[in-house]
């Protein structure tokens, strides 16, 4: 005997971290390549899918919801609608969206809001595609998408291209997050990068950097060299404020200051719990951030709750 589907899932997704990210210099269409490391961390929305004949809705409480939409320009009602579409079934649904996942601050919190519909609406549907057909249409709708599905840790080689899934071992990343009092506009940060960026050939080098370094089964201490972020220099001359946080984690003792995706949240690498503790209190101190966070890594994607 069969069971029927849920009439109801929620979801957890967390946020995820760069400790490597390479930019390549402006192609003839306007894009650039990328290769980046992926590592997911302990900072999660929560996504409540039902069903509701007057759907799609979305209601969005928790951490800078007043500036998430609620309309076809979130990124989970375009992953419903690109489901649905793929199995022939208008998405009658309702979204519950609890967010404490930043916006603006590249840590990849609309990404994994979509991940997680794709997984909520594939169970409620008992559509049963797999993880590889979910994050083959997660790509269509953002790069980082397909990640939040597995989660843990990967290499990704830019749109649509498919993720290096990494092994890991039991080393556990302690970051603790300065999220600035402004965002970054992703696209006004490539525009400032295009203005600074080097040869092709510097960038492969780069790339072969982040594609030969052992992130999932090396001590993140011995990792501190290789910890960089190609969008950094462009993301301060916008926002001065995170060059700024990122000289107070050194002060404050961190073992590595680095900045999030394209901007703005700042991540400094703690020793462990205790070490991440006192960090967060020196950060909370000077009053630059709007919010100051511990979280670990990595963890697992998309979970049912």
């Amino acid at each position: 005997m069969t069971s029927s589907p849920p009439l109801q899932v929620t979801l957890q997704v967390p946020a995820k971290i760069n400790p490597q990210l390479r930019v390549g210099p402006p192609r003839q269409d306007g894009y650039h390549d990328i290769t980046l490391a992926y590592q997911a961390i302990s900072l999660y929305d929560i996504l409540t899918i039902s069903q509701n004949p007057h759907g799609p809705t979305m209601n969005v409480s928790g951490m800078d919801s007043d500036r998430v939409p609620r309309d076809q320009r979130n990124l989970v009602i375009k992953a419903a609608a690109l489901l649905g579409s793929h199995l022939g079934i208008e998405p009658h649904l309702h979204f519950e969206l609890v967010k404490n996942i930043p916006s603006e601050a590249g840590l990849g919190g609309g990404s994994a809001d979509a991940a997680a519909a794709l997984v909520g609406c594939n169970i409620l549907w008992d559509s049963k595609l797999g993880a590889d057909e979910l994050m083959t249409l997660g790509a269509h709708i953002g790069e980082d998408v397909p990640f939040f599905i597995i989660g843990m840790m990967a290499i990704g080689l830019g749109h649509k291209q498919p993720l290096i899934k990494l092994e890991t071992s039991d080393y556990k990343w302690t970051w603790v997050l300065g999220v600035p009092r402004r965002g970054l506009s992703t696209k006004a940060v490539f525009q400032e990068f295009d203005k600074v960026s080097d040869s092709e050939e510097a960038y492969l080098t780069r790339r072969k950097d982040c594609l030969e370094t052992s992130w999932g089964t090396t001590s993140p201490e011995s990792l501190l060299s290789a910890l960089a972020n190609d969008l950094e220099v462009p993301s301060t001359k916008i926002l001065p404020d995170i060059s700024v946080a990122l000289e107070l984690g050194k002060s404050a003792g961190a073992h590595a200051s680095l900045m999030c995706g394209s901007g703005s949240t700042c991540a400094f690498l703690a020793k462990d719990e205790e070490h991440a503790r006192h960090l967060k209190e020196s950060m909370q101190e000077e009053g630059i951030f709007r919010k100051v966070v511990i979280a670990s890594g990595p963890v697992e994607g998309v979970r049912v709750l």
